[in-house]
């Protein structure tokens, strides 16, 4: 999953966005090809930027970036993320809001819901402690090589949402 990443730093900065529907394979190339071509010439107050992406279960685009002794200037960020808003207008989807809760429903497809109504799935029993869920607010890629994608709710922020954390196996 991480391999477009091997030859990045765990330091490097890392943004998920989760699109608001899966997408066709079609569109999956799409957008890893026009960010490769965007990567070949990224930068950031005139340094070069070493970027990768990557779109996991054709739902969660993992972008991550790193400057050798640098930092990515706010302006740098910027041109990737109006990169991925135009591709996605392109294509008829948008990226979810980081404040909506994405995590793998009973069939394994990934689902998006603001919090209010994970938090009620969860008081229903149907979102449990290891329903697994995406964390949109890591930042940078160790915490991603680290967690991995996808990880069981109460093993992260997410548990703060359920009612209690269930005595259950979570694995």
């Amino acid at each position: 999953m991480l391999a477009p990443f091997d030859h990045l730093p765990d330091n490097a900065d890392c943004w998920l966005y989760a699109a608001d529907r899966e997408l066709t394979t079609q569109e999956v190339g799409f957008l890893e090809n026009l960010f490769s071509s965007f990567a070949q010439e990224w930068s950031s107050h005139g340094r070069r930027v070493q970027g990768a992406c990557a779109v996991i279960d054709r739902r969660v685009m993992v972008v991550a970036a790193h400057i050798e002794n640098g930092d990515i200037s706010g302006c740098g960020i910027d041109k990737s993320l109006h990169l991925l808003q135009e591709a996605a207008m392109s294509r008829s989807f948008s990226w979810a809001s980081a404040l909506n809760i994405v995590f793998e429903d009973a069939e394994g497809h990934l689902q998006i819901v603001p919090r209010l109504q994970f938090k009620q799935l969860a008081q229903e029993g149907h979102v449990l402690a290891g329903t697994r869920v995406v964390d949109l607010s890591i930042r940078d890629l160790g915490a991603l090589r680290e967690h991995g994608l996808l990880r069981p709710a109460a093993s992260s922020w997410h548990a703060r949402l359920l009612p209690v954390v269930e005595e259950e196996q979570v694995s």
